[in-house]
């Protein structure tokens, strides 16, 4: 699945390269005009404390600047984590169109057959029933299919009692990687320049 996850990051790189640039041009943007507005009201205060003393003023002046360097820096940490948030969500409505999809399905009942044992209960998508009733005849034949709601794709797997069941879903997936992904975003997108 790493490697549909490099495909699709791949994928949208070109996407996200834009809005990042475009997020940081601006907030570039803002930063001048909350310094251009900071250096006015630094002027203003300068002419009435020059005369108390040139080192108040200094610090005056840094202060400004100061705050608008911060505020600046997390307006551009806000729109990073929105661009992750928005690539992780691509990732999702993706996933089922990668080519290792099978291959990730195919795993799930795998592991949910070594997790649950021979008889379980197989919850899908519509979409997905096809490949899971032919997955689950070589894996474990006697698994029963059920069809349901499973975000994103995936499977969820139950014994046939229902006291156990393993999460497969693409999203369960994603959430039990999510700090794997989000670094090989930061690595794919932000080339560590920002991170």
């Amino acid at each position: 699945m790493s490697n549909a996850v490099d495909k699709i990051i791949a994928k949208i790189n070109d996407d996200m390269n834009m809005k990042l640039r475009e997020f940081q041009t601006e907030t570039d943007k803002k930063i001048e005009e909350m310094r251009k507005v900071e250096y006015g009201k630094w002027e203003r205060e300068k002419e009435k404390i020059e005369r108390e003393g040139k080192r108040e003023a200094e610090n005056i002046r840094r202060l400004f600047i100061s705050r608008a360097h911060l505020e600046g820096k997390r307006e551009l940490l806000e729109a990073r984590e929105d661009v992750m948030k928005k690539v992780i969500t691509s990732i999702k409505n993706n996933a089922r169109g990668s080519p290792k999809y099978d291959d990730y399905l195919r795993q799930a009942v795998e592991d949910a057959r070594r997790a649950l044992g021979d008889e379980l209960v197989l919850l899908c998508t519509p979409e997905d029933e096809a490949k899971i009733k032919k997955i689950a005849s070589e894996v474990t034949p006697r698994a029963r299919i059920e069809l349901g709601t499973v975000k994103y794709g995936g499977i969820i797997a139950k014994t046939v009692s229902g006291e156990r069941s393993v999460d497969y879903s693409i999203e369960a997936f994603i959430e039990r990687n999510v700090n794997e992904i989000r670094k090989k975003i930061v690595e794919k997108l932000f080339e560590g320049e920002y991170a």
